[in-house]
């Protein structure tokens, strides 16, 4: 059977597969230089939230990143042990826990940075300048599209509803 007489693209050719098929690639790889530094993707998410705007609360985290509430108690819980946040009374709400970086993560922030911005290289080094912009550009517009939050992968939540 040829492609023409089944009607049949090549899987290279479909968007939706090869943008399956760089996310995998990119996952697997995004994994592997985070399990160098010693942190896991979820973590990563945390810190990077934290990074921008330290002290929220573990329900302010938990919206922001779309992850469930009990599943980000254990994740602070992981971080706390692993002496990178500390959950300190939250100056706006005296039942929540404002939850904030220690030395530790900020010293490690530059080191995670760096990985993301190399991963980034990696994957865009047969793009110039201009193309890497536009390829920017317009996966944002997809992603938008789709109705995806700016800045948080949907598989921090497990693959679930967060709420």
């Amino acid at each position: 059977m040829t492609d023409d007489a089944a009607g049949i693209a090549a899987l290279d050719e479909r968007i939706p597969f090869l943008l399956s098929q760089l996310g995998s690639h990119i996952a697997n790889a995004f994994h592997s230089r985070m399990s160098d530094i010693g942190v896991e993707p979820r973590t990563y998410a945390v810190l990077m939230a934290l990074a921008t705007q330290d002290g929220q609360s573990q329900r302010e985290l938990c919206a922001r990143l779309d992850i469930h509430r009990n599943a980000m108690v254990s994740l602070v819980d992981a971080l706390e042990a692993q002496d990178m946040v500390k959950r300190k009374t939250h100056p706006g709400d005296r039942r929540a826990f404002a939850i904030t970086l220690t030395n530790k993560a900020r010293r490690l922030l530059p080191t995670l940075d760096q990985a993301g911005r190399a991963l980034e290289d990696a994957v865009t080094a047969p793009l110039s300048a201009v193309e890497r912009d536009a390829l920017r550009e317009l996966l944002q517009r997809v992603a938008a599209g789709a109705g995806l939050i700016p800045g948080v992968h949907p598989g921090l939540n497990g693959g679930g509803a967060a709420r």
